[in-house]
């Protein structure tokens, strides 16, 4: 049988033994503490970053969706402003039209009063001049600014520059009208 003494070392031993596996347990438990903490920190982080690159997308898209709203309600606005335009420019195109008939009519009695219709010609040529004058300067609004409002003035100051010359050429010639 064994003495008291070598079941008292074999003890120690076992004891010094666990001792150490506990030490090393106890390490392997820290480590694993350590990387669990790291893990879920970096989850944490992830999940943050997640969070707020959904929040960003979520306010971009309705940023998106608003902007394409706003360009949708300017394009009709646009259109509308466009028609309307193009319809007056063809009012006043038509006047227009008419008043070169009209003037087209005069000449013919060019042969009775020469004179006077050389000063209506002049004011023809002068009021083409300015027409060809605006019209540059509609291209330049036209190119600055979408919508086509300064093309309708324009023609409106033509048309009463036209009227203008025409009531002229009755207070000068009432016997031609």
């Amino acid at each position: 049988m064994k003495t008291i003494q070598e079941e008292n070392k074999e003890l120690l031993r076992s004891k010094t033994e666990l001792q150490h596996q506990v030490s090393q347990l106890k390490e392997q438990l820290a480590e694993k503490e350590e990387q669990m903490s790291r893990i879920i920190q970096k989850r944490r982080r992830t999940t943050v970053a997640h969070v707020e690159a959904m929040n960003l997308l979520t306010s971009t898209q309705a940023e998106l969706k608003e902007s394409k709203q706003r360009c949708a309600a300017e394009e009709n606005l646009r259109k509308q402003q466009e028609e309307r335009s193009k319809q007056e420019i063809d009012q006043l195109r038509e006047e227009l039209q008419q008043l070169q008939v009209s003037k087209g009519e005069n000449r013919e009695r060019k042969q009775q009063e020469e004179r006077g219709w050389e000063e209506i010609d002049q004011l023809w040529e002068e009021i083409q001049q300015l027409h060809q004058v605006s019209k540059a300067k509609n291209r330049e609004r036209k190119q600055q600014e979408e919508r086509g409002w300064e093309e309708t003035d324009q023609l409106r100051e033509e048309l009463q520059q036209l009227q203008v010359s025409r009531r002229l050429c009755s207070l000068l010639f009432p016997s031609l009208l």
